[in-house]
């Protein structure tokens, strides 16, 4: 039984982190029990468990001590998330019909249950490509991407990263003119869903470039 979006899961894995941290770092039970009981109301807030069975599959989390037993842990409940459900070629080429040699990814290397968005970049065309469901529908951007000489933070998933800017073009109101709209994000799609642990950052993102 799913009851966890990808999203969710990674904002689990960073709860996770923290207990581990105020074990390695403290022996005082009321500082060990003070993080055990933020991180008890945090899961409260952004999970909706509809049975105690739920409750019961992270109640784990407050004696994970080790590295170990967090990947244990992660390892155990990745069953219970609901995967991004994996569009087919077909679909992608449909999103974007202007890209006639559209260059896809390698849809099979991708672990769906860490994924709240599907990316790839193009060094052929330098585009970069962003795919998401809303509201079970699939919708897809692009965008030219440049990297960035430093690091930054990424606005989707608000961590400090290696980032580049992503411009997408849109038609303006007047006949042949055209805005530009962008924001820096990571440069490793990959890294970034294992970052995002609020999809609202991302909805925000997505809607600022339409």
């Amino acid at each position: 039984m799913h009851f966890m979006t990808p999203e969710q899961f990674q904002f689990v894995k960073k709860q996770a982190k923290k207990i581990v941290n105020t074990y390695t770092t403290s022996n005082d039970q009321k500082v060990i029990q003070a993080i055990q009981a933020l991180v008890q109301e945090e899961i409260n807030s952004k999970l909706t468990f509809q049975d105690i069975e739920q409750q019961l599959v992270l109640q784990p989390i407050f004696d994970i001590k080790s590295k170990d037993q967090l990947e244990q842990f992660l390892a155990g409940i990745k069953q219970y998330v609901e995967p991004f459900k994996q569009p087919s070629e077909a679909e992608l080429k449909k999103l974007f019909p202007k890209d006639k040699k559209l260059k896809l990814p390698k849809l099979e290397t991708f672990d769906w249950q860490e994924t709240s968005y599907l990316s790839w970049f193009d060094a052929g065309t330098n585009r970069k490509y962003i795919v998401y469901r809303e509201d079970g529908a699939l919708k897809g951007v692009r965008g030219t991407f440049s990297n960035s000489a430093k690091n930054g933070i990424c606005t989707v998933c608000n961590q400090h990263a290696k980032v580049g800017m992503l411009l997408v073009s849109k038609k303006g109101t007047d006949l042949g003119t055209y805005t530009k709209r962008g924001n820096y994000i990571c440069e490793d799609s990959k890294s970034c869903n294992e970052a995002l642990s609020d999809l609202n950052k991302f909805v925000d993102f997505v809607n600022n470039l339409k």
